[in-house]
């Protein structure tokens, strides 16, 4: 797996990576130059941030690895991220929507995950600034992207009270961004953070956050405090590697009969009956895994037939990680799947 990006960006500071495979501590060391991006440079990270950013996003595989390899965090829930542009000119002319299913594509909305975030250039301080909020009256939004017939209606909560930017720049055929406080006082712990006391109190909140974005992948440093307790955030600060979604459209047949599975490439599931009539799980899976040519990683698609609960598959059937087609007939599951433009669709909003 690829080394945990670092938080050398975040503050102007170089910072050593010393990264195992899935695991790894970053020590920082002082120094490194500030950024000067010209305006049309800044137009080029926004339209890239445009093209890269939307799309279904899936911490799963990163997960599987270190069961597999019997690493730590084996509780941890996957997290899968859906981001969309929607058109709400009623906010601003570049506006994205996301929200953060728990334990994959198919599992339920994390609580307060919805967001809305208006993007813009920020000349003065040469980064493409991005500000986030969940929207009024959420629950009337959830799966919002799917939704444009409501793009219209949805408004921030209050834009005026947000009190922290997201500085998106570029980094060699990355972009990266750092959450900043908006003042000084709110960067009092540091370039890169955001600090201030909660409403009415003297209870601090402090934010540190990354992403570092590409075609592919998402790494994801997020740590929120209240009053120095952690409550978002891995404890050991470490990214979260978040990879992006396919579709595929599968014809399965098992004990049950014959039906189409629409699945998706990040760690889809489905319940099948074995040869031998007993329940099994088949799983649809693009991951980085040890490779069986030699030492390293090595990304590949996945069909894996597994016992329900169990990590480690009865059967896995293996293609290059791109492929438009993969397919298993084993152990009375006969399953083909084949690349398709659109995803699986989310759990329905509630009704009313």
């Amino acid at each position: 797996m690829d080394k945990w990006p670092s938080k050398r960006r975040a503050r102007g500071a170089l910072w050593m990576i010393n990264a195992l495979l899935a695991c790894g501590v970053a020590t920082p060391v002082q120094a490194g130059p500030g950024y000067e991006f010209t305006k049309p440079e800044l137009e080029a990270v926004l339209q890239d941030l445009i093209a890269w950013l939307p799309g279904a996003w899936d911490s799963y595989p990163q997960i599987h690895y270190q069961r597999r390899v019997g690493a730590r965090r084996r509780r941890a829930r996957s997290l899968a991220p859906h981001v969309a542009r929607i058109d709400a000119p009623q906010i601003g002319p570049v506006v994205f929507y996301g929200q953060i299913s728990i334990g994959g594509r198919d599992g339920p909305l994390l609580d307060r995950s919805q967001i809305l975030y208006v993007v813009e250039i920020d000349e003065q301080r040469s980064a493409v600034n991005m500000n986030g909020q969940g929207p009024l009256d959420p629950e009337k939004f959830v799966n919002l992207h799917e939704r444009p017939e409501l793009w219209s209606q949805v408004r921030m909560r209050d834009r005026s009270s947000i009190k922290c930017d997201f500085l998106w720049r570029r980094d060699g055929t990355q972009l990266f961004a750092i959450l900043d406080g908006k003042t000084e006082e709110r960067r009092r712990r540091g370039p890169g953070s955001c600090t201030y006391n909660m409403a009415n109190t003297d209870v601090e909140f402090y934010a540190d956050a990354e992403w570092v974005l590409s075609p592919d992948d998402l790494w994801d440093y997020d740590i929120n405090t209240i009053a120095g307790r952690l409550f978002v955030g891995r404890e050991d600060r470490l990214h979260i590697r978040l990879f992006r979604s396919s579709g595929y459209r599968c014809m399965l047949r098992d004990a049950d009969g014959e039906r189409e599975w629409h699945a998706h490439n990040r760690g889809a599931r489905t319940p099948v009956r074995d040869g031998s009539g007993a329940a099994a799980e088949l799983m649809l899976l693009r991951a980085p895994m040890p490779s069986k040519q030699g030492p390293g990683l090595e990304d590949r698609l996945r069909l894996l037939l597994k016992s329900p609960g169990v990590e480690q598959p009865r059967i896995e059937i293996e293609a290059a990680a791109t492929a438009t087609e993969i397919g298993m007939n084993a152990d009375g599951v006969d399953v083909t799947c084949r690349s398709a433009a659109d995803l699986p669709p989310l759990t329905p909003p509630p009704a009313g």
